[in-house]
């Protein structure tokens, strides 16, 4: 008996959530929390490190952003291998080679080799993001697809978290170098972990691997009898073709501005340069670093919140609270940055703080994590690594831009002017999102095309909901006629 493609992905789609499930999942994501110790630890680091070398401004800026620049590397280059070799054997690289280049940067003895190999961290970490979230969203149940992929926020926020109390707990000895080594760790039992991963069961279907397949899906507790064969989905366009359809090229559009929006409204700067950034105002480093990692801390609570939302809410009413809640963060930080340069210390360093805790707070409820889903469920199957590559590869070089200029920037023009550029690049990303994202929530990966296929127009269905009575009346007689 034949089975035709769609219908085991629509068995797979409308399963139940089982320990399989979960355990795929956490194991899959847990590159995420490599990504976020990368990202929370070089901002203590750079404390002492930047003194010990003699860095200047130029190399202090490719110290912190040429992780990024590689790993935008590494998600382009992880994109080809993964959608021809499977999902899990560049998951189980990545790990391994940030394992090495972890134990290298805790080892440097000069400030090149110190950059070159970070730079090399950020390139196993780019190539993770590539893939990461796509691979859950290949086996998840479409109904709780939201809430696994997110997971992926977790662990990046669980990573941070634990690099800002590492560094608060080691910046009394000054040990950086066991701040980059802590690092190899988790990245040795990532590495150990998903050597038993399954592979992605759309990827094995898609590729012809029809009775691994069939064995993959049984374990996620799909029906699939003896006597059923499986009909493997035609190829039928390129990858030339693929990308230059109106849907495949609106998600890359959409999702790739969310993610460079995502880095290049701060999130970085307040993590990697937090500690630096509480030093010009004129707190200790192990002050700096504790200020930074108790705004951070509150993200297990951040991403509940998160969590239950995405699959109720959507992922656009959460991109909408989440760059509304930014632009509003960063409208408190120029107060209290104000206030600071004003002469009113106590109350302006008070209002910093609360705004980067709430900076942080709606970055991880409705940007950061809500991103990576996107980035993983929006682009088809057969060409998921290459555009999921992509759309990494955007977040990264994103990363890099904003955390190369703000040495500079903060050298030239201060702080104060920083912050009020990303303020008016958050207003433009809640712009973006409220008018042209359609919402994903509940849609199969093989249906995603069909939400994206009018291209670039306004998503009136939700604006609508949301103007004056009147209004509504009149969008309605154009659209009929």
């Amino acid at each position: 008996m034949i089975v035709p493609y769609e219908e085991v992905v629509k068995r797979l789609d409308s399963d139940k959530v089982r320990g399989l499930h979960i355990l795929a999942t956490i194991i899959g994501a847990l590159g995420g929390f490599l990504f976020g110790y990368d990202t929370g630890i070089i901002g203590s680091a750079l404390v002492y490190v930047t003194p010990l070398f003699h860095l200047t401004s130029g190399e202090v800026a490719i110290l912190t952003a040429g992780t990024s620049l590689l790993a935008g590397i590494g998600a382009l280059a992880a994109g080809p291998i993964t959608d021809k070799y499977g999902r899990k054997s560049l998951l189980v690289a990545d790990g391994a080679m940030y394992a090495v280049f972890a134990l290298l940067s805790a080892i440097a003895t000069t400030s090149f080799l110190l950059i070159l190999w970070r730079s090399l961290v950020g390139f196993a970490i780019g190539a993770d993001t590539a893939i990461a979230t796509a691979y859950i969203a290949e086996f998840s149940p479409k109904k709780w697809r939201g809430r696994l992929a997110i997971t992926q926020q977790l662990m990046i926020f669980s990573g941070i978290t634990a690099a800002f109390w590492a560094g608060y707990i080691l910046s009394f000895s000054a040990n950086w170098r066991l701040m980059l080594g802590l690092g190899v760790i988790p990245a040795v039992i990532l590495v150990a972990l998903r050597a038993f991963l399954p592979e992605s069961p759309r990827w094995l279907l898609l590729n012809g691997m029809e009775e691994k397949a069939k064995n993959v899906l049984r374990k996620f507790g799909v029906n699939i009898a003896e006597d059923e064969q499986i009909a493997t989905p035609s190829k039928e366009l390129s990858f030339k073709e693929i990308f230059s359809s109106r849907p495949i090229k609106t998600a890359i559009i959409l999702v790739g501005l969310w993610l460079i929006f995502q880095q290049i409204t701060g999130v970085n700067v307040i993590l990697y340069y937090g500690p630096t950034i509480y030093k010009y105002l004129g707190l200790t480093g192990s002050r700096a670093i504790l200020n930074t990692a108790i705004s951070e801390s509150l993200g297990a609570v951040e991403y509940g919140i998160s969590f239950y939302l995405i699959d109720k809410w959507g992922r656009r009413r959460l991109g909408i609270l989440g760059y509304g809640g930014l632009a509003g963060s960063l409208a408190i930080m120029l107060i209290g940055l104000r206030a600071f340069t004003s002469g009113i210390v106590f109350a302006g360093v008070a209002l910093v703080f609360t705004a980067m805790t709430l900076f942080l707070l709606f970055f991880h409820v409705g940007v950061g994590g809500v991103g990576w889903v996107l980035q993983g469920e929006t682009i088809p199957t057969e060409v998921r690594g290459r555009g999921a590559g992509i759309l990494a590869a955007l977040d990264w070089f994103g990363n890099f831009v904003i955390i190369f200029i703000f040495p500079y920037w903060k050298a030239t023009f201060g702080v104060y002017s920083f912050f009020g550029l990303e303020l008016i690049l958050s207003i433009m990303a809640l712009i973006i999102v409220y008018l042209f994202l359609p919402e994903t929530k509940g849609v199969s990966l093989e249906d995603m095309s069909k939400v994206f296929e009018k291209g670039l127009t306004i998503q009136r269905q939700y604006v609508k909901e949301n103007i004056k009575p009147e209004i509504r009346s009149k969008m309605d007689y154009e659209n009929k006629n």
